[in-house]
């Protein structure tokens, strides 16, 4: 759709009724959680592969493209700033007439174009790519490991097996430093396994950050263990009834006789929700995680 000016401003002017019904009957309906993070980019990511074969499908759908680029932009908007701009000037312009966001907080980025990622994404099929671009934005803007760490902990991302700033675990990752310099790598029952090393804090976080980006720091969570496969089904049905996705890892426990631990893990901003959840199906959970 092309605006004039005066649509354009009718649209800015719509947003929080729209938003209101996308994060509510449109969530409810296509069992998301819509609540402006990363974690819900890569849901509504997942969403779109799922319901639009390439980007002209999504492009005749104009309703929920406009959705889309609302949802993204504002999403975008909570964590790097900007304001919504349209330009209707320069017809050379890849976005003309399109709603796009520009601020000076967005580094130095003439135009974000959410509606241009909504598509996009359908040809890369990779499941993460918009919030990808979104991390990119503002990875510069975390150059210290406790900048980092406040990233972390409101993206919900477990400490349990990452040792960094604050937060020591028993086993996992790790990042400290070393002298005047920093490291990276895996610790297990007490041995320390360097996988990189770095001569400042920027550039350690920097590579610790990258791995984030790609998904390779863990942001599960266990909200579920039990011995009782009926449990663990009640469990599973759950979660499907409050659209929040999980994955079920189940292993041996020998400490009862050879039984079957079922677990069910959770990841990232989901675990804000799983409160009561969690008191029910993991109170046989001791310390680390086991019986």
């Amino acid at each position: 759709m092309e605006y004039t000016q005066k649509d354009f401003q009718e649209w800015i002017f719509l947003i929080d009724d729209k938003m209101e019904q996308f994060t509510n009957k449109f969530a409810g309906k296509n069992r998301l959680i819509l609540d402006y993070t990363l974690a819900s980019l890569n849901d509504l990511e997942r969403w779109i592969l799922n319901n639009y074969s390439d980007s002209n499908e999504l492009i005749k759908d104009s309703s929920t493209l406009d959705y889309l680029t609302i949802y993204i932009g504002e999403t975008f908007r909570k964590y790097i700033g900007g304001k919504w701009v349209i330009d209707l000037k320069n017809k050379r312009n890849a976005y003309y007439a399109m709603p796009t966001l520009t601020d000076s907080s967005c580094r130095g980025v003439t135009y974000i174009a959410p509606m241009a990622y909504a598509t996009a994404c359908i040809s890369r099929n990779k499941g993460n790519h918009i919030s990808g671009i979104l991390m990119n934005y503002f990875a510069n803007q975390i150059k210290t490991i406790d900048k980092l760490v406040d990233f972390m902990e409101i993206e919900c991302y477990s400490f349990n097996s990452f040792s960094i700033g604050k937060y020591k675990a028993w086993e996992g990752l790790f990042l400290e430093r070393d002298g005047y310099n920093y490291v990276y790598g895996y610790t297990e029952r007490g041995h320390k396994d360097i996988e990189r090393r770095f001569d400042s804090e920027e550039k350690a976080v920097r590579y610790v950050f990258e791995q984030i980006s790609k998904g390779n720091i863990d942001n599960s969570h266990l909200v579920a263990l039990t011995l009782d496969n009926k449990e663990i089904l009640e469990a599973e049905n759950t979660l499907k009834e409050m659209f929040i996705p999980f994955i079920r890892n189940d292993v041996p426990c020998f400490e009862q006789d050879g039984k079957t631990s079922y677990r069910i893990f959770v990841f990232g901003k989901n675990i804000r929700y799983l409160d009561d959840f969690k008191s029910r199906y993991c109170e046989h959970i001791v310390g680390n995680g086991v019986f």
